[in-house]
């Protein structure tokens, strides 16, 4: 059995000692970094198929849609349609089309045949009615034509008169001085002026 006497232990200098050899160690807790994961979208560049899509028709072999690189010609899709059919409009393809042309993305190209420009006269015939009113009367074109032919033995010059048939200047010259006159008949009158003479000319004379 053991007795502590208290009186004989230095109780201030025991804790003191106590104190001076204890560690606190300060535990920091570091807060945690919360790592976002970024989610990281490959972004694939799209790559175009098809540039220019174009249709194609007319006289080819295989008419169609096709797919052409950019910059790809018209010749280019007359090929891939398997070329000219034997009835193509050459002759229109060479003076009107440029086979060297670029192409457009969604374009069309018409090839014309042969016969899309074949011209030729059709024969028809009007309808009555239409003829009527288009056409005037012969006889009316034919007076017309007499109108401007003939020499008026009211109107005409000396000159004009002289150049009837079997009329001199002093004939023409009684002709005007015998003015006016109502029949070509009245001509028949004037001194000079007899039936057969009046004959060779009645044709090219009027009022």
């Amino acid at each position: 059995m053991f007795l502590i006497h208290y009186q004989d232990i230095d109780i201030f200098s025991l804790i003191s000692k106590l104190n001076s050899e204890t560690v606190v160690e300060e535990i920091k807790v570091e807060p945690k970094e919360e790592v976002l994961a970024e989610k990281t979208e490959e972004v694939e560049e799209e790559v175009d198929l098809c540039p220019v899509l174009v249709d194609i028709n007319g006289a080819v072999i295989n008419p169609g849609v096709y797919c052409f690189e950019k910059g790809a010609s018209v010749i280019d899709a007359v090929k891939k349609a398997k070329g000219f059919t034997t009835d193509a409009g050459f002759k229109y393809i060479s003076m009107k089309i440029n086979l060297a042309t670029v192409m457009l993305d969604n374009s069309k190209i018409y090839i014309p045949f042969e016969k899309d420009y074949d011209c030729s006269i059709l024969a028809f015939s009007l309808p009555k009615e239409i003829v009527d009113i288009t056409i005037p009367d012969t006889e009316q074109e034919e007076e017309q034509e007499d109108s401007e032919i003939c020499i008026s033995i009211n109107t005409a010059t000396l000159e004009e008169l002289d150049s009837l048939d079997g009329v001199g200047p002093s004939t023409a010259q009684k002709i005007i001085d015998g003015r006016p006159y109502e029949v070509l008949e009245d001509l028949l009158n004037v001194s000079g002026i007899g039936e057969s003479t009046f004959n060779k000319f009645k044709e090219s004379i009027c009022l």
